[in-house]
């Protein structure tokens, strides 16, 4: 990426407020293809910026969110602070420079390095973050490899810290094998 995104910031901005009424129309009663297109365009020009994530969400005031995520990566939060600070005022968008906490974590589906799926549930994990330590006691986690294993707190510690305080204050996350007589809060 340029050091110099101005132009390009503009021309998202610009691309997003020309097409908003499609982008909507598409999201609300597209078919499958259509929602992939639009996938495919979003794409497109969020990674023309750099290695982000992207979704959209129902938004907090407004029907949507856009959120560009920097992929728990510190640089990344900073230009996409600098891309969310030059939206546009829109009546139906909602903006986001990073991914907000969460209340609940849906379980989804990890690769390990064998290429296995395994299914994460965190209903029963507890959380803490001490310092700049996040601990995760998880009680029914699976064997996995250490790089697996290090994606999985990282995807959780986002989504329980919300991704600007993770990235800012989290450096090491660890995963708590057991805990002395059950109680997680004296570790």
């Amino acid at each position: 990426m340029k050091s110099d995104n101005r132009q390009e910031i503009k021309n998202f901005w610009a691309w997003l407020v020309k097409n908003d009424q499609l982008i909507r129309r598409v999201l609300e009663k597209g078919s499958e293809a259509k929602k992939k297109e639009l996938s495919n365009y979003f794409d497109e020009k969020i990674l023309s910026f750099g290695h982000f994530t992207w979704e959209i969400n129902d938004g907090f005031s407004k029907p949507y969110q856009l959120v560009i995520s920097p992929n728990r990566e510190f640089e990344l939060l900073q230009l996409s602070k600098k891309i969310i600070a030059s939206a546009p005022e829109m009546e139906k968008w909602d903006f986001a420079y990073a991914k907000a906490k969460v209340n609940y974590i849906e379980p989804f589906k990890i690769y390990d390095e064998n290429l296995d799926a395994h299914l994460i549930s965190t209903n029963a994990w507890e959380f803490k973050t001490e310092g700049d330590t996040f601990y995760a006691y998880a009680p029914n986690w699976v064997e996995l490899d250490k790089e697996t294993e290090q994606h999985i707190l990282d995807l959780v510690g986002t989504a329980v810290l919300g991704e600007e305080y993770r990235i800012l204050n989290i450096k090491n996350l660890i995963r708590v094998e057991n805990t002395e007589g059950g109680d997680f809060t004296n570790l």
